[in-house]
C-alpha cells in the first residue's frame, strides 16, 4: 500500500508492470505486477483506483483489483 504517496507506474518490454515510490531524495521499486507474456505497452487507473489495467502488444488486456497491486 503506497498510502498518499505518489507513484510511478510503468509496463516494461519485460512483460513487467512496475509501481516505484516517488521522491525527492530516493526512487524505488514497491510493487512488480507480472502476468503479461508480450511487452506492455499501456497502463491505467480507474477514478477512485480500486481497478489498474495493463495492455501488451498481443492486445492481451489484464484488469488488476487494488488488493492485487
Amino acid at each position: 500500500n503506497l498510502g498518499q504517496s505518489v507513484c510511478i507506474v510503468t509496463g516494461s518490454e519485460d512483460t513487467t508492470v512496475y509501481f516505484y515510490s516517488y521522491d525527492m531524495k530516493k526512487n524505488r521499486c514497491v510493487n512488480r505486477l507480472q502476468g503479461h507474456s508480450a511487452p506492455i505497452i499501456d497502463v491505467c487507473f480507474n477514478r477512485d483506483e480500486s481497478f489498474f489495467a495493463s495492455g501488451d502488444e498481443n492486445g492481451n488486456i489484464i484488469i488488476w483489483k487494488r488488493d492485487q497491486f
